[in-house]
């Protein structure tokens, strides 16, 4: 009897940090809703299709520099910590960091690739700013922005390594606080109106004044250890090896996701388009949660028949709770024009193409995660590659036929040949024991 009562208080601790978790990474989503929903109530519409560009570019560089680690941290750091092995934990950790400034490297000759685009038009960009206000300063946003929100994620995979979910409850929220409180202080500050770089520098800061948050509540004095220079290459290499499927899924899925803001080249649309895209970050709320309680646990799974075990349970909540969703074509389809103004009544039709592809995303992440957990980050990159090139496919004959309809159309319908090549490989793995492989051995020895 008292065993049984240790393990339902054990039981009741583990879902209340669950619970704190999630409302805390809650909290984080909910108040980049908001920012997001204030910032377009108070810009007028061109600017509001600059702010959604912006975030779009921001988002395709946090890709860059994130470098996969986020998830290789977990997935390898957990195993370290589990063994107390403090060597290889700093060779991990002094490995990453200089993968870290590898990658913002990369990012920073891309944005000075569009800097010079910007002076010299006919040698064209990758991704121009045209008509855009204070070109550099906004690159400059950019490039900082995006390289803030990796080191983010990246302090966020240390503490989900560490299982430091108390931290992690009063920490993630930091950013969104931060970025509403600068918001508040530039609108009242400036009787009453607010500037497109007053709301992107609100967005820049954010991050890294949580930076500074997480030094002071996580004694992380492990960052200072030193590491053996072999150690040291050989996790570069098995980091370089292990992400480089990563960071290729997660530049892939970026531009997947973010495609049809970047290919609408009109401000108006652009600023419609993303407008109805604003209920995807509610949705960031239960996948960012998913992810971070499934792939700890799937990372100690061994057989398929564990796998199905656990898709089972996950799929008993997850199925149900979709239905709770459903009155959000309902509910976001009134909301859009009531809270930006009736020349956002274009949004509602857009929304309503793109509102079953959210849906079908929360379905399908627990396939992603657990491939991240069977070491298969090729796979991972192959499907985030199969969604990137069915988008180009798609937006580059719905858009110039239908326009903002259209790029909606193409976002729901490029994502469905990569899920079905989820769905393919796991009936095979569940059918033989034997996950399909696609190279010569399991990363993780």
């Amino acid at each position: 009897m008292f065993q049984r009562a240790i393990s339902v208080i054990g039981q009741g601790r583990r879902l209340s940090k669950i619970a704190g978790l999630f409302l805390s990474r809650s909290f984080h989503s909910f108040s980049s809703l908001v920012f997001s929903l204030v910032v377009g109530k108070l810009l007028i519409v061109e600017e509001h299709g600059i702010y959604g560009q912006f975030v779009a570019q921001v988002t395709v560089i946090q890709a860059i520099t994130e470098a996969g680690l986020q998830y290789s941290l977990i997935r390898y750091l957990s195993r370290s910590l589990h063994h107390g092995n403090s060597t290889e934990v700093s060779s991990i950790l002094r490995a990453s960091l200089s993968l870290k400034f590898y990658a913002f490297l990369i990012a920073f000759v891309l944005i000075a690739s569009w800097a010079t685009a910007g002076f010299f038009p006919i040698l064209g960009g990758p991704l121009g700013l045209p008509h855009s206000p204070d070109h550099l300063t906004i690159l400059l946003m950019v490039l900082l922005s995006g390289f803030g929100m990796s080191i983010f994620s990246f302090l966020d995979a240390i503490l989900v390594a560490h299982q430091k979910y108390n931290q992690l409850v009063y920490w993630i929220p930091s950013t969104g606080i931060v970025r509403l409180t600068l918001l508040t202080l530039f609108y009242f500050g400036d009787s009453g109106h607010l500037t497109i770089q007053q709301a992107l520098f609100s967005f820049l800061a954010g991050p890294y004044i949580s930076v500074a948050i997480f030094f002071a509540i996580f004694p992380a004095s492990f960052f200072e250890r030193s590491a053996p220079a072999d150690e040291r290459f050989h996790w570069i290499r098995r980091l370089f090896s292990y992400n480089r499927w990563l960071i290729a899924a997660s530049f892939f899925s970026i531009l997947s996701d973010w495609m049809e803001v970047l290919l609408l080249g009109q401000r108006a649309d652009a600023a419609f388009f993303h407008a109805a895209r604003i209920p995807m970050q509610g949705f960031l709320i239960l996948l960012a949660t998913m992810q971070s309680v499934i792939l700890p646990r799937f990372s100690v799974l061994e057989s398929a028949s564990q796998y199905a075990q656990n898709f089972k349970k996950i799929y008993a909540y997850l199925l149900p709770g979709l239905l709770a969703l459903l009155p959000g074509f309902w509910i976001f389809a009134w909301f859009l024009p009531f809270w930006y103004g009736e020349e956002y009544v274009r949004s509602i039709s857009v929304f309503w193409i793109l509102y079953p592809g959210f849906l079908l995303r929360l379905i399908f992440a627990p396939l992603g995660t657990a491939l991240l957990a069977l070491d298969r980050p090729i796979i991972v990159g192959i499907e985030a590659g199969i969604r990137m090139a069915s988008g180009i496919l798609f937006n580059s004959i719905l858009i110039p036929l239908y326009g903002i309809h259209g790029a909606a159309w193409a976002s729901l319908i490029s994502q469905t040949p990569g899920w079905i090549f989820l769905l393919i490989l796991f009936y095979r793995y569940f059918q033989t024991g034997v996950f399909p492989s696609f190279q010569k051995r399991k990363l993780v020895e």
